[in-house]
């Protein structure tokens, strides 16, 4: 079960391999483009349209408006994730999201603002709000030169099984989280192109009835860099350093404050956008500020692969092998080892079926706790028009664990509906409510 701050930072190391391999995604189920199903924001520009590429219609910029509302609902058999006395409940969750792009001749703008709200009725205490206000900026330098900022502001709550997770005897615990960060780019080489992410997060935690989860706050820089080297052909090569820094802020938890640097190689092939392939290969040092705690050296290995086994179906596979910062600063560290794999088949034009399966160990490094997570899943939407969705999915989750405390499972069957327009813009199908689009 991941925690926030770790997927953030392992989104970033990704993201530079996701980019290296588009073609195949963009052939894929889910990735290629529905023309007849995808639907335009609303131009707030009267003097352009948000397809109008013309230089006109550059220059005088246009202002796009994204919104959409899903609702799912459904039961979960188990919404605390409890071994025993489990109480299933019909459960709702309301998500409104807005985002306004600015699109210019050198720059793109985008702003997001999103409300979740989660009602479990057989359990009141378990009803939660989220909110997020975001915001993205992005400058062309050069040709083949650009700079991106970035920085969110949101509202949350622990899963219930996570890591941070107090127990089915508190209420859900909140977090406040704070992002800013900014990545350049340099792509004017046909073969060698390199890339430079920082970021800070800071997260802080609410009392969960009225017990200080204070231990829990800390703020988080992550340094990475990225060379790639293209020889042509279907390939690419590459090399990244990064430097992670994990800092609490209270005095009981500053034993886990540490500094990470992490040096790995890999590859993306992508062949003919009918299949892609990535893998790392690294080593990582993390050195605690506690001179009685012993620095840890650890392996660092992930591969994925999309391959498009038919023009309407497409199989997906990834695995990681990690040693990462747990979300409870009790438990420290923990080597993460996962596996997912995913299969989507598109029947016909409107309908898109998935199903999924997930298997992960974590042995916690300072405490005598390991978790082994199962995850079996199966999904369907239907595009009812350009502006109406609906769907289905089924979810049945295992957590076998030496700590009572984090064994249970559960299932979850939901039902979505959602209206948009969204999500087509000049660059193809895009997801603007997501701040790694540019």
């Amino acid at each position: 079960m991941s925690a926030g701050l770790v997927l953030a930072s392992i989104l970033i190391g990704f993201s530079a391999e996701i980019v290296l391999a588009q073609q195949a995604y963009k052939e894929s189920v889910r990735g290629r483009q529905r023309l007849d199903f995808e639907s335009y924001g609303l131009s707030l520009d009267l003097l352009s349209r948000p397809d109008d590429r013309s230089d006109a219609g550059r220059l005088a910029g246009s202002f796009d408006l994204f919104p959409r509302v899903t609702v799912d609902a459904g039961r979960d058999s188990n919404v605390t994730r409890v071994k025993s006395g489990e109480i299933s409940s019909s459960v709702t969750e309301v998500k409104a999201e807005a985002a306004l792009r600015s699109n210019w001749t050198n720059h793109e703008a985008l702003l997001i603002v999103d409300v979740t709200d989660r009602r479990v009725a057989e359990l009141s205490r378990e009803n939660t709000v989220g909110a997020r206000l975001a915001t993205a900026v992005r400058v062309d330098v050069d040709d083949g030169v650009f700079a991106r900022g970035f920085a969110e502001a949101k509202r949350s709550h622990v899963r219930r099984g996570d890591d941070a997770d107090p127990g089915a005897a508190f209420e859900p615990l909140t977090f406040s989280q704070y992002l800013i960060g900014g990545v350049y780019d340099d792509r004017r080489d046909d073969r060698v192109f390199s890339r430079i992410v920082g970021e800070a997060v800071h997260r802080s935690y609410n009392p969960t009835d009225d017990v200080s989860r204070e231990a829990l706050d800390r703020t988080t820089l992550n340094l990475r860099g990225f060379v790639g080297y293209s020889p042509g052909g279907e390939y690419d090569l590459f090399i990244s350093p990064s430097l992670l820094r994990d800092i609490y802020t209270e005095e009981v938890s500053e034993v886990q404050n540490s500094t990470r640097l992490t040096l790995s190689v890999g590859a993306v092939r992508d062949i003919t956008g009918v299949s892609s392939f990535n893998g790392r290969v690294g080593v990582s040092h993390r050195v605690f500020d506690d001179s009685d705690r012993s620095a840890q050296t650890d392996f660092v290995l992930s591969g994925g692969m999309l391959w498009n086994l038919t023009p309407v179906m497409s199989f997906t596979a990834r695995a990681d092998i990690e040693n990462q910062q747990s979300d409870d600063p009790t438990a420290g560290t923990k080597l993460s080892q996962s596996f997912r794999m995913g299969l989507d088949y598109d029947p016909f034009e409107q309908l898109i079926i998935g199903g999924y399966l997930s298997v992960a160990n974590e042995d916690f490094q300072q405490i005598d706790r390991e978790d082994d997570d199962v995850l079996v899943g199966a999904n369907a939407t239907y595009l009812i028009n350009e502006h109406l969705f609906a769907g289905l999915s089924f979810e049945h989750e295992i957590s076998d664990s030496t700590d009572p405390a984090r064994d249970f499972d559960a299932t979850t069957v939901m039902f979505r509906i959602g209206a948009k327009l969204c999500c087509q813009a000049d660059d193809g199908t895009v997801n603007p409510f997501n701040l790694g689009r540019f």
